[in-house]
C-alpha cells in the first residue's frame, strides 16, 4: 500500500510540476496566438480591400452601353464568284486600342429585301456572331472575311455590332443588340 501513495504522490508531484514548468510555455503560447490574430485581422482588412479595389475596376473595365459602338462600319462587299463570301471592315472610333469585335451580319438582296438562307423566311437573314480579332488603334481599322453558305441571293448588308474588347480589358456591351438586330434585319436602308 505505501508502494501505491508513493507511486500516487510521484505522479502527482511529475503533474503539479510538469504543470509548473509550463506556465513560461503557456505564456508563450498565448502571445504567439495573440500575434497570430492580430496578423489574420491585418489580412482580412487586406483581403477586403483588395477586393474592393477589384471590384472597383471590374466595374471600370465594363462598359455596357446603348449608346452608338465604339467603332464604325466603313465597308462590307459581298463576292459572288462562287459561294457568297464577305469582307467587312470597321473603324475604330475611340481613344483606345480594340482587340475583338463581335457583331452579324444582316443579309439583303437588290432591292432591299431580306436574303434568307435556303431562301426560305425561317432560316432568317441573320448571320451567327462572327468575331473580328486583331488590333486597331485609334481612328485605325480592323478588316475580316468570312464565307456565308446558302445564301445566293445576298448581295448587300449591314452589321449589328454586340461587343467590343479593348485592349486595356474593358468590353464595351450593346444593351440594344437583340432589339436592333430585329428592327434593322426587315430592310436594307
Amino acid at each position: 500500500m505505501k508502494r501505491s501513495i508513493i507511486f500516487i504522490l510521484i505522479v502527482c508531484m511529475s503533474i503539479t510540476l510538469a504543470g509548473c514548468g509550463n506556465s513560461g510555455e503557456t505564456s508563450k503560447l498565448q502571445n504567439e496566438i495573440k500575434q497570430l490574430k492580430m496578423e489574420n485581422t491585418d489580412y482580412k482588412n487586406r483581403l477586403t480591400k483588395y477586393e474592393a479595389l477589384t471590384k472597383e475596376n471590374n466595374e471600370q473595365k465594363e462598359v455596357a452601353s446603348t449608346e452608338q459602338p465604339p467603332v464604325i462600319l466603313k465597308k462590307i462587299e459581298f463576292d459572288k464568284s462562287g459561294v457568297t463570301g464577305v469582307k467587312v471592315v470597321f473603324q475604330n472610333n475611340t481613344p483606345k486600342t480594340i482587340d475583338a469585335i463581335e457583331f452579324v451580319i444582316l443579309q439583303f438582296d437588290n432591292f432591299g429585301r431580306p436574303a434568307y438562307r435556303f431562301n426560305d423566311k425561317s432560316n432568317g437573314n441573320v448571320s451567327g456572331k462572327l468575331l473580328m480579332q486583331g488590333n486597331t488603334q485609334p481612328q485605325g481599322t480592323m478588316q475580316s472575311g468570312w464565307t456565308l453558305y446558302n445564301t445566293e441571293k445576298t448581295v448587300k448588308g449591314k452589321t449589328v455590332v454586340s461587343q467590343v474588347h479593348f485592349t486595356d480589358g474593358s468590353v464595351w456591351s450593346n444593351l440594344k443588340f437583340d432589339e436592333e438586330v430585329s428592327k434593322e434585319k426587315e430592310e436594307y436602308k
